[in-house]
């Protein structure tokens, strides 16, 4: 158990509205999953009615790969519970039709609704004979913001106030980032009670550590025109490799994701995939194809703009190169 877990979900258990501030990569996820898991659990086993459209949990997630990410690491426990089915979780994300939504909370339900900020609220606006999303928030006891800073930076700040107000005031409610800030504090008067603060950090690191202590830096100065000439020199000198390599646009992840899938096209043992928010219905594909990529011969780049830099698991990625510099010192902790 990590030290944010260790800390976190007692908390949650007693009833404890949290604010977390964490290092990227501390096992956050598992921090509300493993409580809101426990305390339903236990809710089934003292109630012999639970219907499964009654929402308990609701977890905001800001991107849509996020979201997917806790929704399969979620179903993940449901499915070790011997077979048990009597309460779902749902996944609502941009991307898919609202019929289609509303057809699989209609069949399956959903105990714990792991969505993206912009559809739950299309989604709470939605009422018809058969679907009423807010009235099954009645019964909800847990409120997790994922990504909070993300959340604001992406501009969610009014989402996230309509679903305030569509929720019940008794629950518990987490938030969890990797930094704080002052629309941070502004949220956290909005959304939570009384919260128990909570800020991780590595251990024996400087009192402002917010990155991984093993993590190493290294930088080159170089003539604007000769940046692209020392990527690919980087990328052959270090060989085999698992590379992300982060872009401020979407048209600067375009362009040189074609100029490198052009100049390595000779190349078998080279693999290079694009992602940015523009690919809407590619992004989980591409993520998925990244993330499964383990070869120890080849080399496989990641041209990606900062829609991956905010709690997606990429495992093995043995370099992360900055073509373009971050602005800030919160984008720079994300990546």
């Amino acid at each position: 158990m990590t030290p944010v877990q260790a800390i976190t979900i007692p908390l949650f258990l007693q009833h404890k509205d949290v604010c977390v501030e964490a290092v990227t990569g501390s096992g956050k996820t598992l921090a509300f999953i493993v409580p809101i898991l426990e305390m339903l659990l236990k809710k089934y086993s003292n109630e012999t009615r639970f219907d499964k459209h009654h929402i308990h949990s609701l977890i905001i997630s800001p991107t849509r790969e996020l979201a997917q990410q806790t929704f399969d690491i979620t179903n993940e426990f449901i499915r070790s519970f011997n077979g048990l089915n009597h309460f779902s979780c749902i996944l609502f994300v941009g991307g898919t039709k609202h019929d289609h939504d509303i057809e699989q909370y209609q069949n399956n339900g959903g105990t714990i609704v792991i969505a993206t900020p912009g559809r739950f609220e299309e989604l709470l606006k939605t009422k018809t004979n058969s679907f009423n999303l807010g009235a099954n928030l009645k019964s909800l006891e847990m409120l997790i913001l994922d990504e909070a800073d993300r959340l604001l930076d992406l501009g969610f700040l009014t989402s996230i106030n309509t679903i305030f107000e569509a929720l019940p005031k008794q629950r518990r409610t987490g938030l969890f980032s990797a930094t704080q800030t002052d629309e941070i504090e502004k949220l956290i008067r909005a959304g939570l009670r009384n919260p128990v603060r909570i800020t991780v950090k590595q251990t024996g690191s400087a009192s402002d550590q917010r990155t991984p202590s093993t993590l190493k830096n290294f930088y080159m100065i170089c003539e604007p025109n000769e940046k692209l000439s020392q990527l690919i020199h980087f990328i052959n000198e270090h060989r085999p490799a698992k590379i992300m390599i982060f872009f401020s646009t979407c048209a600067c992840v375009q362009y040189f994701g074609s100029v490198l899938k052009h100049l390595f096209r000779s190349s078998p043992s080279t693999k290079i995939f694009s992602i940015h928010r523009k690919l809407r219905n590619k992004r989980a594909t591409v993520i998925e194809q990244f993330r499964a990529e383990t070869s120890t011969t080849a080399t496989t780049v990641l041209v990606c703009t900062d829609i991956v830099a905010r709690g997606i698991d990429l495992p093995d990625v043995d370099w992360v190169i900055q073509f373009d510099p971050p602005t800030t010192v919160v984008q720079f902790v994300h990546r």
